[in-house]
Parts: structure tokens; sequence; C-alpha cells
């Protein structure tokens, strides 16, 4: 594949995931305002909390992936400002390398779990369940 041909292909990927986080912020719109509605949905909420996720699991997936290619692509640093030198091979030419090489992604877990459990907790309430140490009570 020519230079020229995969940069193309690269442009049009990020762009596709450009317009899939749109998407993104509409499903997450459309899932609070189903707990914002008279009544609130339980089954509508779950459905579009959902999709976000999985939509949310595939940009992640995509991101990182363009990560991989352009590590791979051994892209020369750019100039800067300090009289034309370039800046060394893994330097990042200024973006912070460490949050692209980092390959664990635990806090991310750990606070996507913290999320799923409270919105889990505020559809019980609202739903008029009340989960207590697992025994869900009927309110």
């Amino acid at each position: 594949m020519s230079p020229q041909s995969n940069t193309k292909t690269r442009v049009l990927e990020l762009n596709a995931i450009d317009k899939d986080i749109s998407t993104l912020l509409s499903t997450a719109s459309t899932a609070i305002t189903t707990l914002t509605s008279t009544p609130p949905s339980a089954s509508a909420f779950a459905s579009a909390s959902g999709q976000y996720h999985a939509l949310l699991q595939s940009i992640v997936v995509r991101l990182r992936r363009q990560i991989l290619l352009l590590e791979q692509a051994d892209i020369p640093a750019p100039v800067t400002g300090n009289g034309g030198e370039k800046e060394g091979k893994g330097s990042g030419g200024g973006i912070d390398v460490g949050a692209f090489n980092s390959r664990n992604d635990v806090v991310g877990r750990e606070m996507e779990g913290e999320l799923w459990k409270g919105a889990k907790e505020l559809v019980g309430l609202l739903s008029g369940d009340l989960e207590v140490d697992g025994d869900v009570k009927m309110g």
C-alpha cells in the first residue's frame, strides 16, 4: 500500500471515529433523557446505556489501533521553536508520550465500574426497587 493511500485510509478512519463520538454524545443524551422523563423508563435507559457502552468500547478500540499505527509509522518529529532543531525519536513532539504508551487502563475501568454501579442504583431508585446489600426490596 502506498504511503499516500495509507494516509488517506487513516484520515477516513479518524473521520469515522469523529462521527461516532458525535453519535456517542447523542446516545448519552438519550439515556439521560429517559431518566428525566415522567415516568422514567428503566428498560429504555438500559437499552440506551447499552448502546452507549458498546459504541464507547468501539471508539476506544479504534483509537488505540490508530495510536499503535502512528507509533509503527516512525513519523519524523516536527520542527520545534528552538532554532529549528528536531526533537529526538520517541519524544512525541510535545505530546505526552506516556499517555500514548500506557496500556494499562485500571483507573478507567475502576471509574467505569463506579459509574455503572451508580447508574444501576439510580435506575433502581427511580423504578421503585431499592437494592440493599444485594437484596432487592420492592418499594
